[in-house]
């Protein structure tokens, strides 16, 4: 399921990509913001879901009668996951946050009936911040991905809600080794476009 969304995602905004520039017109800017649960994908988290959040800035082209090509930019905070480390064999608490700024594309496409179908996909600049009791916090930084597929209602031509699923894919080197955390975000959203 999950490489079906990263597919469909990146098929609609290469898709978006190619004809925007033959058939693009005035667009609008958009201002959305999600809340909802993050599911971080390493089960060795005793607590792996936390309530996630998402604010998403950008300007859309209008590309024939009923699509829409933008750009992005905002902020994701996917909450906390927390587990137990064996630190010099003995068990302790350990806690990892992420979050981070992104940058991407996104299609969507409205029917007549005022639903619309949304995908999108971009650069998420991951933040780990870990903290293992007893010893301290710190945090470390990479390149990652994200993309997702949402479905809307447009209950004004300004005004909009809907249901988005992410999946964010977190990078960072920690001491020298590459480290990775996939996390999955199924959140509410209200947009407004004026």
């Amino acid at each position: 399921m999950k490489k079906l969304i990263k597919m469909t995602a990146a098929a609609v905004v290469l898709g978006a990509l190619s004809t925007s520039a033959f058939a693009a017109g005035p667009g609008a800017f958009f201002i959305n913001a999600n809340i909802g649960q993050s599911n971080f994908h390493d089960h060795s988290f005793s607590n792996h879901t936390d309530t996630a959040t998402a604010v998403r800035a950008g300007y859309a082209w209008h590309i024939g009668n009923a699509g829409d090509f933008g750009v992005e930019a905002g902020y994701v905070d996917l909450g906390r996951a927390s587990g137990s480390v064996l630190v010099n064999n003995v068990s302790t608490g350990f806690g990892a946050k992420l979050s981070g700024p992104l940058l991407g594309a996104n299609y969507r496409y409205t029917f007549s009936n005022k639903i619309y179908v949304s995908a999108r996909a971009g650069w998420f600049r991951s933040k780990f911040d870990a903290n293992i009791a007893g010893i301290g916090s710190q945090s470390f930084s990479g390149n990652g991905a994200y993309s997702g597929l949402g479905v809307g209602y447009d209950i004004t031509p300004h005004f909009s809600l809907g249901v988005n699923f992410d999946e964010y894919h977190g990078r960072a080197t920690v001491y020298g080794t590459k480290a990775k955390e996939g996390v999955s975000a199924l959140s509410g959203f209200a947009e407004v476009r004026f």
